[in-house]
């Protein structure tokens, strides 16, 4: 299990939970999602998340949808996105795997979380020369 070394942590923590906290650092942001508590184990770690509740994720809530959203619709999903991103990267974070499956999405009033920051990294100023992530093709019909 790979860790990372962060401030105010005196020893190093696994780099999901590293990255997490990093992530959510400063003023809180609705559009990340916020890590409760966490427990080690011997051979794995436990993290207690945030439940926003209901919600799916955006392949779930395009399926719901027919696979298409109006534009208002998909420009409001990725503004969100995009700012969850953003405030990642600002904060020293690069998720590296931005995709359908790791936007939860608030049925009721299509407020957008990212999770998952397990393939993520810390910032760095030379180019990542490796892909990291998931690909997936998906039928959203």
């Amino acid at each position: 299990m790979k860790c990372l070394l962060i401030p105010d942590h005196p020893k190093p923590l696994p780099k999901e939970i590293a990255l997490t906290i990093l992530a959510n650092k400063g003023p809180s942001v609705p559009e990340v999602i916020s890590l409760l508590d966490w427990q080690d184990r011997p051979d794995h770690f436990v993290m207690v998340l945030e439940c926003p509740s209901p919600c799916e994720n955006l392949v779930q809530f395009m399926r719901r949808h027919g696979g298409r959203l109006k534009e208002e619709k998909a420009r409001h999903i990725m503004r969100q996105a995009a700012h969850a991103a953003n405030v990642c990267c600002l904060r020293g974070v690069l998720h590296r795997d931005i995709k359908l499956h790791n936007l939860l999405i608030n049925r009721e009033t299509s407020e957008v979380k990212l999770i998952d920051f397990g393939c993520g990294d810390m910032m760095r100023s030379l180019p990542y020369r490796s892909y990291s992530g998931m690909y997936y093709i998906i039928n959203l019909s």
